[in-house]
């Protein structure tokens, strides 16, 4: 049998103990002040996130009498569904004797770790590379949309009405459009953006438009008025390059937006066939994405 090999034990330790460390710290997605700050436990088979609409204005009673009820609306529910992503590869018992092949076979199993932290990551940006096509939410639409339902009725956008390139004026009509932006209640909320999001190749564009004295484009007579919005550095995430150039967002202050849950962590596994004398390793987890909050998101351009 293949687990009586002198080799498989050695080489099944080896596979087990791979580090990840280094995998983890090259997500540009997952982690604080990333797209996804952080990914949460998912206990149950799935998590519900209702979206309700809270209450409107007070108003003026009269002595004695007692006060306005007021009823809250809830709106739809934001399901969280894990998926299973993996992999494997299968090492025989023949290369198990060319043991001069180790560095072959360990490598290949190192690349397949890789393989699952880039899966992960890349998994987290499509959240912004399908903002305009796939449909998730309590309201079912886009995370990009200009109708997104209110729990209290109403609709309300968080889109530019016209794509808009990278420029000052963008930065600017984008957070005025994002102080007027209503809440679930539908009354005026207001977000404060906090981070652009970009593709790789608009990095260095943002940072002249962000870190600039003065307003690039007026000959420098103007004061630079997105320097005042502290956005910092825009977060470029080389994964958005390949299906588009042209795309960028803001990420707002708004709470419980981009999600991810995690209900099996990357997860090495070995197991054998000894009828076919092979070796499998295997990578795994399992995760759910999406959003809660469509608030977090501004979209400028696609």
């Amino acid at each position: 049998m293949i687990t009586s090999h002198p080799f498989y034990k050695a080489f099944k330790m080896t596979l087990d103990n791979l580090t990840t460390d280094d995998l983890e710290k090259k997500q540009v997605c997952i982690g604080p002040g990333k797209l996804i700050p952080k990914l949460e436990s998912m206990k149950d088979g799935y998590v519900d996130d209702a979206e309700s609409a809270g209450t409107t204005l007070l108003v003026q009673k009269a002595q004695g009498a007692p006060l306005t009820p007021e009823d809250i609306v809830l709106g739809g529910t934001s399901r969280y569904w894990p998926r299973t992503m993996g992999k494997m590869v299968s090492i025989t018992e023949e290369t198990m004797d060319d043991v001069k092949y180790f560095d072959e076979i360990i490598n290949p199993s190192k690349r397949l770790l890789a393989s699952a932290y880039k899966t992960q990551d890349i998994d987290c940006s499509t959240l912004i590379s399908l903002s305009a096509s796939a449909v998730g939410g309590y309201d079912q639409s886009t995370l990009t949309s200009t109708t997104h339902a209110l729990p209290g009725g109403g609709t309300e956008s968080n889109r530019f009405a016209t794509y808009m390139s990278p420029s000052i004026p963008a930065l600017a009509l984008a957070r005025a459009q994002l102080a007027l932006q209503k809440g679930p209640n539908g009354l005026p909320q207001g977000q404060v953006p906090e981070r652009i999001v970009c593709p790789e190749v608009q990095v260095d564009v943002w940072k002249v438009l962000l870190g600039s004295e003065k307003s690039p484009g007026n000959n420098f007579n103007d004061i630079n008025i997105a320097k005042t919005y502290k956005l910092g550095d825009p977060m470029g995430i080389k994964w958005l390059d390949g299906s588009s150039t042209t795309q960028w967002g803001l990420l707002t202050d708004a709470e419980n937006g981009l999600r991810a849950f995690q209900k099996k962590k990357i997860t090495s596994t070995t197991w054998t066939d000894n009828s076919c004398l092979v070796l499998h390793h295997g990578v795994y987890y399992r995760m759910a994405i999406g959003w809660s909050n469509w608030r977090a998101w501004f979209q400028g351009n696609v």
